[in-house]
């Protein structure tokens, strides 16, 4: 009979005999090629300047990269597409990796709701507003802004500075209108009265395009010669409109940090990550002053390199973006694949971005801020998520143990002994489902020696709900009991007996995280990866540890007191002294002669005699 890795071995054979099959009518043309698995889900994307040559690698059984090992076992069937380029296969690989979501691939989260300001130029009087679906057809976009509220506030100064329409009607109207208030406010020109000529509202809408360019100082620049002048030619009116379109601006471009006295467009990326997670912070630096910061969150890490990051973060960011640098600082050298994304980006903006490391100096710096503010990011995202995590468990809870109230406050109780020896228990209390670590408590058995879980579960939670009654504190609202049907009906018990009726109360087994209700004897079983059960896992394992614990201190205690006891001349009073020198510490059986001697009372002919026994003494001293 094979055995079961045989067995692997050879049904890992025969889809890599099936695959090469496949591989056989690919040329070594560009493309993109798709990993499947058993279930016929893409769970990778990739591209390759000669397809063939790049899936063929894969089926390498000494590959030594880690993702790929974990591909291999995982995959089933492959797909592709052929394309001309490979610049048409970059394009491709992001398209597909958005659209399938693989979770082998490095890809950007929830990009597609990442707001732009479109200025609509294909339209003879353009407006400014914001847009989250980008589109081909003439209109001016910038962005994406990761945060919503600074597009929000980006819009609203471009409004207060620039007297664009802000009303959508198809112009110019076959019949004027009056003209509505923002005319009045002086924060629109009023084209809907037919009286603005194209190209005076065209001047403007350069101005707004140099603004969100970046281009402040050569906005200023031109603002200040016109409004010369019209101040020359007697246009006072229109001198005082620029003038204060002037003040506007310079107003805004204080606020910003100047980071390059020499000026010049540049983006710095940098990255923190964490298991499967990552946030990637790039700040916009246009002629030398830092205008905006940018966060996007990543995810599928796992077992993925910073070279892989950075490939793919600069992939889905640049292939969309409708103004790229001169130069972009990272903080690692991408050694390869950016060539056809660059090769791209020169055919669409006539130039060639250089991607750069910096070593030292001021662009090291700013590579430091944004990594910092990566993390920052990141930490901020993780507790987001483990707080809505939370939420979502205690409402799972709640519907799924048919409660009547969130259980806000949960308490969970384990019992923790080595054979009955020091048996010990422990209870631990979580507050909306977070650790609450004035609530934990242990317990010392007291009307129970020898093995006897159920029966010790019946002192423990008595001894807490009576002391919760005689100081009139809050019941919990629900308890949770590290054990099967035996010790929770046992827990139940004494609730009865206290009079406390309709206390939420369940059993967690261990072997098959099942879940029991008083005086049934079938379990309930829920997804196993919900939140409500990671969040009852977390509790019992917390409730273990905390048992565990104090079950040890006082086993290690304990055993060194008879370790002692088996030591002529060694009175009480020295006694006491080393348990209490050496409580919660390494093992005394590890210990030196001149640790001894720190003991009070213990001289160096004491010290050595006691180390003998120790290290003579057939009793394990932890």
């Amino acid at each position: 009979m094979e055995s079961f890795v045989r067995l692997k071995n050879r049904i890992q054979k025969m889809k890599n005999k099936l695959i090469l099959e496949k591989i056989k009518n690919l040329g070594n043309q560009p493309g993109c090629y798709l990993w499947k698995d058993a279930k016929g889900d893409v769970i990778y994307v990739g591209k390759a300047i000669r397809l063939a040559s790049r899936v063929r690698s894969y089926l390498n059984p000494n590959v030594k990269d880690t993702k790929t090992r974990f591909l291999q076992v995982e995959i089933h069937d492959l797909d592709w597409f052929a394309t001309t380029t490979e610049v048409e296969a970059l394009i491709l690989e992001s398209t597909l990796i958005k659209k399938y979501n693989p979770k082998y691939n490095v890809r950007l989260k929830d990009d597609k709701r990442y707001p732009y300001i479109c200025v609509s130029t294909s339209e003879d009087y353009p407006m400014v507003f914001l847009s989250r679906n980008p589109k081909l057809n003439g209109d001016r976009y910038f962005g994406p802004y990761t945060d919503s509220r600074a597009a929000r506030d980006a819009l609203q100064i471009i409004h207060k500075i620039f007297p664009v329409r802000k009303t959508k009607l198809k112009l110019p109207l076959a019949k004027p209108q009056r003209a509505c208030l923002n005319f009045h406010m002086n924060r629109c020109l009023g084209p809907c009265q037919g009286n603005v000529p194209v190209e005076d509202y065209k001047t403007m809408i350069d101005q707004v395009l140099q603004f969100l360019d970046g281009k402040k100082e050569v906005l200023v620049d031109n603002l200040r010669s016109r409004m010369n002048h019209y101040s020359e030619t007697f246009n006072y009116e229109i001198a005082a409109h620029y003038r204060d379109i002037i003040e506007r601006v310079v107003k805004v471009r204080e606020r910003q940090t100047v980071v390059s006295v020499e000026g010049g467009d540049e983006d710095i990326v940098s990255f923190a990550k964490r298991d499967n997670e990552g946030q990637v912070v790039l700040l916009e630096v246009r002629s030398g002053r830092l205008e905006n910061k940018k966060t996007f969150p990543l995810t599928g890490l796992t077992d993925s390199t910073n070279q892989e990051l950075l490939e793919s973060f600069l992939r889905d960011y640049y292939l969309n973006a409708r103004f790229i640098p001169k130069t972009i600082y990272v903080p690692e050298i991408v050694k390869s694949g950016l060539d056809a994304l660059l090769s791209h980006i020169q055919n669409q903006f006539g130039f060639r971005p250089k991607i750069r490391n910096p070593l030292q100096g001021k662009k090291k710096a700013l590579l430091r801020l944004a990594e910092r503010n990566a993390e920052l990011a990141l930490s901020e995202r993780i507790l987001a998520t483990k707080l809505k995590d939370q939420t979502l468990a205690l409402n799972e809870l709640k519907e799924n143990l048919k409660l009547s109230d969130l259980p806000r406050v949960i308490e969970c109780y384990d019992i923790s002994h080595i054979q009955g020896f020091e048996p010990v228990a422990s209870g631990v209390m979580f507050v909306d489902g977070k650790p609450y670590k004035a609530g934990y408590r242990h317990y010392k058995m007291r009307g129970y020696t020898g093995i006897n879980d159920p029966g010790m579960m019946h002192e423990v939670v008595g001894r807490r709900l009576q002391r919760l009654l005689n100081e009139d504190e809050a019941l919990p609202d629900l308890i949770v009991i590290d054990g099967g049907p035996t010790q929770l009906n046992k827990a139940s018990e004494v609730a009865v007996a206290l009079e406390i009726h309709n206390l939420p109360m369940i059993g967690l087994a261990k072997k098959r995280e099942e879940i029991y209700f008083p005086g049934e004897k079938e379990p309930y079983t829920f997804p196993i990866n919900s939140p409500s059960m990671r969040l009852l896992r977390q509790l019992r394992d917390e409730a273990h540890r905390f048992g565990v614990t104090y079950h040890r201190l006082r086993r290690n205690k304990a055993e060194l007191k008879l370790a002692l006891d088996e030591i002529p001349d060694i009175g009480e009073k020295r006694r006491k002294a080393i348990l209490k020198h050496f409580q919660g510490k390494k093992k005394i059986s590890q210990t030196t002669i001149e640790e001894l001697c720190q003991v009070d009372g213990i001289g160096e002919s004491t010290a050595r005699k006691i180390w003998e026994a120790l290290n003579t003494s057939k009793i394990s001293v932890l």
